[in-house]
């Protein structure tokens, strides 16, 4: 209101900055409101934080990771900025399905996206909503109709739950280790799940 400069957008939620197409946040997966102002910044290095961290605790999770393949030969023929748009894109979408199965986005790296069901927030049947967002996942990506593929890998288990340094709340231990491991071996187009998974949910195999 004073200069006339454009503020930067950021998400309600969490402060992440958000480029202007975005609907979702791309660290927390919050809506973004598209078309209304642009969000209140988010707090100055040293301000008091808004949201409480939970403390740190043992917990039982379902960690998912899902995973971008398939870009880098178009990546090779496309603009630079046209295929961060592409992949932007796609993480946004998946992040959309871990919160509507009721998940928290943990972070994405690179073109990998980490999702936690039952922290901070627990249900009783987080093992199969993990699931479910993983195949929610995969049909997101047919949907988008472009030259991506996605691996998925799910486990459940122990995990230690709370704040790690300075950085914001996450889980770690041996289960997000073999959540990502699982990714790894899995078959494009496919979500390989962990036994206690598979036990959780009732199915009787590795890979859906």
């Amino acid at each position: 209101m004073n200069c006339g400069n454009a503020l930067e957008r950021r998400c309600p939620n969490c402060g992440t900055q958000a480029p202007p197409e975005a609907r979702f946040c791309m660290n927390c997966g919050n809506a973004l409101d598209a078309t209304g102002p642009p969000a209140t910044p988010a707090p100055a290095a040293g301000a008091p934080a808004t949201a409480a961290i939970p403390p740190e605790e043992r917990r039982q999770v379902t960690v998912l990771f899902a995973d971008l393949s398939g870009y880098t030969a178009f990546a090779e023929r496309m603009d630079p900025e046209a295929v961060k748009s592409l992949v932007d894109r796609a993480l946004l979408r998946l992040g959309h399905e871990v919160t509507r199965y009721g998940g928290t986005v943990d972070k994405y790296i690179g073109d990998n996206v980490m999702a936690i069901f039952g922290a901070p927030v627990a249900h009783e049947d987080d093992a199969e909503r993990a699931v479910r967002a993983g195949l929610a996942m995969q049909q997101a990506i047919v949907e988008l109709d472009a030259e991506l593929a996605l691996r998925v890998g799910i486990n459940t288990g122990d995990v230690l739950a709370g704040s790690v340094a300075e950085g914001g709340y996450t889980v770690i231990g041996d289960t997000v280790n073999v959540a990502s491991r699982l990714q790894a071996a899995a078959e494009i187009g496919t979500v390989t799940v962990g036994e206690r998974t598979m036990r959780a949910t009732g199915r009787n195999r590795g890979a859906v």
